[in-house]
């Protein structure tokens, strides 16, 4: 059954009782871990740009600081969607909703991955958190598991960035496209029905 863009967008209108949005901690929890993502990703990519020594050692605790934020902020995310969080139908009907549905899993799982192969790189190569606490090196002189780990890390990162950029397109197609509520769901303020 092929579905026409006038049929999504009556589908994922909201549902009569359902609130038009998400609840307020939801949405601050989704925009915190949006912004974080960003930050730290583009923080990954001029490290190595700061010379050694203080200055890359500065750059790199910040990531490892909101690293560890990010973990506690998805993990937190987490809990208050399993326990407290405002549920709304699926986005779209059939197959898209629960694609949509399975984007946010694999976002959660590859953040939560991503998070946990970054404190493993800190073990694995040893590091000093703005030069008041030295992180030891787990396998000091394991070149190849060093780079594995550090890759790995990188690569995860890569695929968060790219399936958030992927969600984020299919909330603006939703928006412009299909002239739904989708992305009002998830913006901060009032409802916006």
């Amino acid at each position: 059954m092929k579905l026409k863009t006038a049929d999504v967008a009556k589908a994922s209108a909201a549902v009569a009782g359902a609130p038009a949005r998400y609840d307020d901690r939801s949405i601050l929890l989704h925009w915190i871990t949006a912004g974080l993502v960003i930050l730290l990703w583009g923080i990954a990519q001029v490290i190595d740009f700061f010379p050694r020594g203080m200055p890359r050692i500065t750059v790199r605790s910040l990531h490892i600081l909101l690293g560890v934020t990010l973990g506690v902020v998805i993990l937190l995310r987490m809990a208050w969607r399993a326990s407290s969080g405002w549920r709304l139908p699926l986005a779209a009907p059939g197959f898209i909703g629960y694609g949509a549905k399975l984007v946010h899993y694999g976002l959660y799982l590859l953040v939560v991955a991503t998070v946990a192969l970054g404190i493993a790189n800190v073990w694995v190569r040893g590091d000093s958190i703005f030069g008041l606490l030295t992180v030891p090196k787990l396998a000091p002189g394991d070149q190849v598991l060093k780079e594995t780990v550090e890759d790995l890390h990188g690569w995860f990162a890569n695929a968060v960035l790219i399936l958030a950029a992927l969600h984020a397109a299919a909330a603006l197609v939703h928006h412009f496209a299909l002239r739904d509520s989708v992305l009002r769901r998830m913006l901060p303020g009032r409802d916006l029905q």
